[in-house]
């Protein structure tokens, strides 16, 4: 299980880490913070009740709270957010999760080797990144660009679709709908797309997701009006967007960004802040665990012999 978004490149070993040194006992420092022995141990129950540690899961736990206090460090560093690992907010933070929150505390809770320890770990990653993703995406000038150059990865939509193979076709289509014919009826007898019964797109879906062209069309078609043919690389379509929501203004979306950026572009903020914030932070490994190694994002088992 990995904290952060970043996939981590670890080197793989076999090889225990003995359980010699004390739980007080510094296992690694970032940019002067420390982190003890104990602080890994408690994020597994083999840990706590063995004598010996796996090595690479050792090493890949460590890995994790390394990222977690370069997060810390680069948050107040960077925004000058503090207090990110207060207890208080970590157990409100389990208590009441979103959604998506909840499906990865589930996720901790049915791993069997995981303790609490780790939950509250994953809680504290989360606050880092709800907190840092609010300032990364307090820029105006990077939200101008997005308004004005990709308004589709602002937008979500309720929309139909029929898909078919040549533009005259999607002509007829389109004129048997004008003519009174039920979309259902023709998308279910005509579309290409059977993934998609009478035509129905998944409702919400982000603009943004989809294939040039139909993302343009879904995110600017005037609401509840057949779109002339609209070409993409699996045909041509006949569109229909029945809601849409998406901000009405510059100043909207510079209120409130994180309702209306599309997930992706968030998520590539967060993970390049991520990578700057490990790469530029100072960071020593107990040499008994290993070394850390900036290329591969991880720890290096230490060298045989």
């Amino acid at each position: 299980m990995r904290f952060s978004t970043r996939t981590l490149l670890l080197a793989a070993a076999a090889a225990l880490v003995a359980a010699a040194c004390s739980s007080a006992s510094v296992v690694a420092t970032v940019d002067g913070s420390t982190i003890d022995n104990a602080s890994v141990v408690n994020l597994r129950t083999s840990f706590m009740e063995g004598s010996d540690y796996d090595g690479e899961a050792y090493r890949g736990d460590l890995t994790n709270l390394i990222y977690l206090e370069a997060q810390k460090n680069a948050a107040e560093q960077d925004f000058g957010l503090t207090g990110l690992d207060d207890p208080d907010a970590i157990a409100a933070k389990i208590a009441n999760p979103t959604e998506e929150e909840a499906q990865i505390f589930a996720a901790v809770a049915a791993a069997p080797d995981r303790t609490e320890a780790t939950a509250d770990a994953v809680a504290e990653q989360l606050i880092i990144r709800d907190a840092v993703q609010a300032e990364l995406v307090n820029d105006v000038e990077y939200l101008k660009d997005i308004y004005e150059n990709r308004f589709e990865m602002l937008t979500n939509v309720c929309a139909r679709h029929i898909l078919v193979e040549t533009v005259e076709e999607a002509e007829a289509v389109k004129a048997r709908l004008e003519a009174g014919e039920d979309f259902a009826t023709v998308a279910d007898e005509l579309s290409l797309d059977t993934f998609s019964p009478g035509g129905q797109l998944a409702c919400p879906s982000a603009a943004g997701d989809f294939v040039p062209d139909f993302s343009t069309a879904v995110a600017t078609a005037p609401i509840g009006e057949l779109t002339d043919p609209v070409h993409s690389e699996f045909g041509w379509h006949i569109i229909m967007v029945d809601e849409r929501t998406a901000p009405e203004s510059i100043d909207e979306l510079i209120a409130d960004p994180i309702q209306y950026l599309h997930p992706t572009l968030v998520s590539n903020l967060w993970v390049v802040w991520i990578d700057d914030a490990v790469k530029n932070a100072d960071i020593d490994v107990a040499s008994q665990i290993g070394t850390w190694s900036y290329d591969s994002h991880g720890i290096l088992p230490p060298s045989a012999g």
